[in-house]
């Protein structure tokens, strides 16, 4: 990294330090904690969580890499940007337990899911019936009424009957602190640690264990009555285990400074900046920045139609010029989260998100992503039901031209269709049953690239 980067970011860095604010409309997350107080020695009953985040597709049907695939829209005060995951608590129980000054949330899953293609190849497909197994639990402490403190923790095992050698074990582990002072200033910072691996697929013949770490540190403050400010900081870093795959590892630094202006009750303009810098210590030709200057509305989400809309223009610019590949793309982007409640046991959630990205599977090179992410909920009260489907289309338009595997010399463009629909029901207090279907596929000009994938699952959670 040059000096003048270096210098940049440190800058930014201490910008964001001082510069206190907040914005007072949403702040997205991908659960929130329980925060009333209870006496010593009982229960608290966490608050009702939504079945699945908007858009996302339902957890353990989809293996969870870090590239290409992954389906779910970045969220958070940085998006379209950032790692999607790195806000996530990892709450996922509904009953929570007093234990002194903690509240304690403990989960549990057991799921059967059959695949019918689990290497993602297009021909020749293999499937195969896989038992997933999901530990967790959150601890949460209280601090002088106003602060909290949580550790999250969350694993998943991956037990597949035919392929043994396939199964593995993948570990979530989450610290987060929000600080609320007089006057309205409010401090979130926290680190995301993820110990998986990636599972093997048509273009590598070989599993991919790899860490992945991400700090993060949010700092808001009202101006004024119609004035809010926000900085944020991420650091995203991607190492893989063995050397033979770490030309792939990656440090990303995603900063943002956003600026709102309250012009009516429930609404907000925003205004916002967004830098990132992507480093590959192992290939340096990869290595580029972008500018992201956007504009946008925020909603109330006490409001029937809540959310955020931002869009505006990425400039990326790679420090390596090469031949065949644009090394100053430019294009508009944009990041919508909607939220309408049809009534109070329906809703639609809906995202929409178009970027820049980068594929480390595809030797690092990036591309424009666009995609669109809707789900329906609906709480099928008198027979205790909960039910939800999902629908996603994203197109990855590729920056670089490059060889396929039948020689042909072409720019990639893949375009990945999903859908999905599942129930859930409670058995008892502390135990549900959960059934799931989801479909993916990718069409991809590519020769070898495309795949499509059947995803059943079945299953039962308990909070305990």
């Amino acid at each position: 990294m040059s000096r003048k980067i270096k210098a940049f970011l440190v800058t930014v860095i201490v910008l964001v330090l001082l510069a206190y604010g907040t914005v007072w409309a949403q702040e997205p997350e991908k659960k929130t904690t329980p925060t009333t107080e209870v006496p010593a020695e009982t229960e608290e009953q966490a608050p009702k969580l939504p079945l699945e985040e908007p858009g996302a597709v339902p957890p353990s049907l989809v293996s969870e890499p870090y590239g290409t695939l992954n389906l779910e829209p970045s969220g958070g005060p940085l998006a379209p940007y950032g790692n999607p995951a790195a806000y996530d608590t990892l709450l996922r129980g509904w009953r929570s337990h007093r234990v002194g000054k903690f509240l304690v949330t403990p989960y549990f899953s057991a799921n059967g899911l059959y695949r019918s293609n689990i290497f993602l190849t297009p021909v020749d497909k293999k499937s195969d019936f896989i038992m997933v197994l999901s530990p967790g639990i959150q601890v949460e402490l209280p601090i002088a009424g106003v602060h909290r403190l949580s550790v999250g923790y969350l694993g998943t095992s991956y037990i597949y009957t035919g392929y043994s050698s396939e199964s593995h074990y993948d570990q979530n582990v989450n610290a987060d602190l929000i600080l609320n002072f007089r006057g309205g200033t409010k401090v979130r910072l926290g680190n995301t640690f993820r110990a998986a691996t990636e599972e093997r697929n048509s273009l590598f013949a070989r599993r991919r264990q790899y860490w992945r770490t991400t700090p993060y540190l949010t700092i808001s403050r009202s101006l004024a009555d119609r004035w809010k400010l926000q900085g944020s900081y991420q650091f995203d870093v991607l190492q893989f285990v063995k050397q033979i795959n770490q030309g792939n590892d990656y440090l990303q630094q995603n900063l943002g400074a956003t600026l709102y202006y309250k012009f009516w009750p429930k609404t907000a303009v925003l205004m916002e900046y967004i830098f990132t810098y992507r480093d590959y210590p192992n290939s340096s030709s990869g290595n580029n920045y972008t500018h992201s200057p956007l504009l946008g509305l925020t909603w109330s989400p006490t409001a029937k139609l809540s959310g955020t809309v931002k869009a505006g223009y990425t400039f990326k610019i790679y420090e390596t010029n090469l031949d065949n590949r644009n090394n100053n793309p430019e294009s508009w982007i944009l990041s919508a989260e909607l939220l309408y409640r049809l009534s109070n046991y329906t809703n639609i959630t809906a995202n929409a998100q178009r970027s820049f990205q980068e594929d480390i599977d595809f030797g690092n090179i990036g591309y424009r992503s666009t995609g669109v992410w809707v789900t329906l909920n609906h709480d099928w009260h008198f027979f205790k039901v909960l039910s939800y489907a999902t629908f996603f289309y994203i197109n990855n338009d590729y920056l670089a031209a490059t060889f396929d595997a039948q020689g042909n010399f072409e720019t990639r463009l893949d375009n990945i269709l999903g859908c999905g629909v599942g129930l859930t029901r409670p058995i008892t207090k502390w135990l549900k049953a959960r059934i799931d279907y989801n479909y993916v596929n990718r069409n991809s000009n590519f020769y070898g690239f495309s795949y499509n994938d059947h995803r059943l699952l079945f299953g039962v959670l308990t909070s305990f």
